[in-house]
């Protein structure tokens, strides 16, 4: 018996191939190369405030670079700790008070629960003041908070900090705010970073890739 071979049209089979590429994710090369932006910060430091809305926020969404980046918030800073041997917990001494332990713990559960557009728009606004509500700025801004709010109200502080702890331990930051560029953290190259951080970030991204950004 002879086998049936459809004879499909070349339009068809150049339309079908295009939808089996995208369905495959073939296409992933369209995507724009992403730099890894990690910012070590606290949420009661008046440097870190100035830098989230000065430099960073108006960078990645007025100069529309967020789509480049691959944003990490670190709230955790230089914090103390000490652990009572008698009953093996571990206390935590921020370096603005307890007060500072508890907003970095609600900065956490934000970056672990909201996309990382909600967390820029939600730090940011949290920053803009020291008694800044997050309720305010989630009516602001029309974000959902709660499962932060849950998170943060669920578990204990030393435990959401932990994580966040062990980074900030595994570079050597004398300063805070402090910022890694393309998964390198540069203690010689914190000024630059702080103060011009737009300019520094498109050097950063066309030694890494090779390209210009368009709002550089």
């Amino acid at each position: 018996m002879k086998s049936f071979v459809p004879s499909w049209p070349a339009s068809f089979l150049c339309a079908h191939l295009l939808v089996s590429i995208a369905i495959n994710g073939l296409h992933a090369d369209l995507e724009p190369n992403k730099l890894k932006v990690e910012v070590y910060y606290e949420t009661l430091c008046p440097d870190s405030m100035r830098f989230i809305r000065n430099q960073l926020y108006r960078a990645m969404i007025d100069d529309s670079l967020l789509q480049f980046s691959e944003l990490v918030f670190i709230p955790y800073g230089k914090v103390g700790s000490w652990t009572d041997p008698s009953t093996n917990v571990t206390n935590l001494y921020c370096q603005h008070g307890r007060k500072e332990c508890e907003l970095n713990a609600l900065h956490a559960c934000i970056v672990e629960h909201n996309t990382i557009r909600e967390q820029l728009d939600l730090i940011t606004c949290l920053l803009n003041g020291y008694s800044t509500d997050i309720d305010v700025c989630s009516q602001y801004l029309n974000i959902d908070v709660t499962e932060a709010k849950n998170c943060k109200a669920t578990r204990e502080t030393n435990e959401i900090l932990q994580k966040y702890g062990n980074m900030t331990d595994a570079i050597e930051m004398t300063f805070v705010p402090s910022v890694g560029l393309g998964g390198v953290f540069d203690p010689w190259k914190q000024r630059s970073i702080l103060y011009n951080f737009p300019r520094t970030f498109c050097r950063k991204y066309r030694e890494k890739f090779d390209i210009e950004l368009k709002n550089c």
